[in-house]
């Protein structure tokens, strides 16, 4: 609740003030969690500079709490927005329990701002701190948003066929309080009309995690052989066994050679191809160590 500080004058500096969100929550935390938090400093007007003066009431976790901005804030002259970030720091040895607190804001007029004859007025804010640290891991995210790049149809070297590469980027958020990702991505390719399918492909390879509570861009890379053309790719991107999210999106497969991407090397060959390379190696190592083998038996005979 904003909190108002005044002593009488003429005119009036500082219009209002306030914060959003009023509060600092996480009830998921875990020992050596890392949480941040964002939160406005909001003024009705901008026309002077002032200082956000920032102090925090938590006896219990004192030493958990930082301002990444400091302990004092500048909200410039024509900025209305400034934000402050909270970050929580959870010891190793944290009991697991639930933890309460404020952090305390007071505005003031920066050095010099108050005009002879000027109202002197400091208006404050609370921020409520409720947090809770559980002895549980938490996988889950949401995803905020996805896309899919065109990319080029695959091509054949030799006897050797590789896919075309699809790159399907996902906006994931961290909702839980462990590292994590999406533990599968499906794609059922259908013709341009969505009635005939045509093609069914996972991702290769694992998708980068994301940290608890932060949101990145990750990306999944699915194999495709089919040409050049337009498809329509219903898609599942997974969370264990669950179906986070689901839709149809536009696919465009170029002719070999239109984008300058690179696609699936060795990873993406199909099984039989795959084979094919590695038998011969692997009959060249056997080979060798054979003759090798053989070798030093002869010698140590004729020793």
């Amino acid at each position: 609740m904003p909190v108002l500080f005044f002593s009488t004058g003429v005119s009036e500096v500082l219009a209002g003030f306030g914060i959003t969100p009023p509060y600092v929550r996480n009830t998921s935390l875990t020992r050596n969690s890392i949480y941040e938090q964002q939160i406005l400093l909001v003024r009705g007007e901008a026309n002077v500079a002032h200082n956000a003066e920032v102090s925090i009431d938590a006896p219990e976790i004192q030493d958990w709490i930082e301002i990444v901005e400091g302990e004092v804030i500048p909200m410039p002259k024509g900025v209305q927005k400034v934000p402050m970030t909270v970050r929580i720091k959870v010891p190793s040895d944290a009991e697991f329990k639930d933890y309460e607190g404020a952090i305390r804001i007071r505005t003031l007029p920066a050095s010099g701002e108050v005009p002879s004859g000027a109202v002197n007025i400091s208006l404050g804010a609370r921020v409520d701190i409720d947090l809770s640290v559980i002895d549980r891991e938490i996988k889950e995210f949401r995803v905020r948003r996805i896309s899919v790049h065109d990319l080029n149809e695959g091509k054949k070297v030799a006897w050797l066929f590789f896919p075309g590469k699809i790159r399907f980027d996902m906006m994931i958020e961290n909702t839980g309080n462990v590292d994590v990702a999406p533990s599968q991505v499906e794609f059922r390719i259908f013709d341009r009309a969505g009635k005939v399918l045509l093609e069914e492909t996972t991702n290769l390879g694992k998708i980068v995690k994301v940290a608890p509570y932060g949101t990145e861009t990750v990306t999944a890379a699915l194999p495709t052989r089919l040409p050049a053309g337009g498809y329509i790719a219903r898609y599942k991107i997974y969370n264990g066994e669950d179906v986070v999210q689901e839709g149809d999106l536009t696919l465009n497969v170029l002719p070999a050679g239109t984008l300058d991407v690179a696609g699936f090397g060795f990873i993406g060959l199909s099984l039989a191809h795959k084979v094919s390379i590695l038998l011969p190696i692997f009959a060249v190592i056997i080979a060798g160590l054979y003759v090798l083998h053989a070798r030093r038996r002869n010698k140590m005979t004729s020793m």
